[in-house]
């Protein structure tokens, strides 16, 4: 099966950006929410909506109605009511986690820098990836998994071709899918 990274378009015309979920740890949020909770959230800068955005500085994703009924069928993910504050949206939004972290990186293949003991920056995260400049993940690792985080890279979300197939059918806007 193929996989690929999930992404915010960054080059999407006239997008809008947002901004901190208001009164929340916005480091948690993108693996662990609660989903009876209505979360606040800010434009930054207004623009067009878009079916998936990440929040500027903690990269939680932001999600529509189509989004997340486009993945009611799969697994492994969170959802929780996202309200957008200062704006009237032609849809509903929802903080999307995605808990589940795999070790699935083929190194062989991936092209990466790791954090090293005593990093002047974050010698809290010695020997997690610091970034990719090719990410190549490991199918058989993957197998039967069809949305995660990269364990030591949580930033990454990598979906399955399933996945990226339900979300392009349905027509989602603001998603990229990057092989992996």
């Amino acid at each position: 099966m193929n996989y690929y990274e999930l992404t915010d378009d960054i080059n999407f015309p006239n997008r809008w950006y947002l901004g901190d979920i208001a009164f929340a740890d916005n480091w948690e949020l993108s693996q662990h929410l609660d989903p009876e909770r209505e979360y606040e959230i800010e434009v930054c800068r207004d623009g067009s909506e878009m079916d998936y955005t990440c929040n500027e500085a903690y990269g939680v994703s932001v999600v529509s109605k189509k989004f997340k009924e486009a993945l009611s069928s799969v697994a492994d993910i969170e959802f929780a009511k996202a309200n957008i504050v200062g704006k009237k949206t032609d849809s509903e939004f929802y903080i999307m986690a995605v808990p589940k972290e795999l070790e699935c990186i083929n190194e062989e293949a991936s092209e990466f820098q790791k954090f090293k003991v005593n990093d002047p920056v974050r010698p809290d995260k010695a020997g997690e990836y610091r970034g990719f400049f090719k990410m190549v993940v490991n199918p058989k690792k993957c197998e039967g998994f069809n949305i995660f985080r990269v364990k030591g890279f949580s930033i990454a979300i990598v979906v399955s071709a399933k996945v990226k197939q339900n979300l392009e059918s349905a027509g989602v806007l603001g998603a990229q899918f990057k092989s992996v």
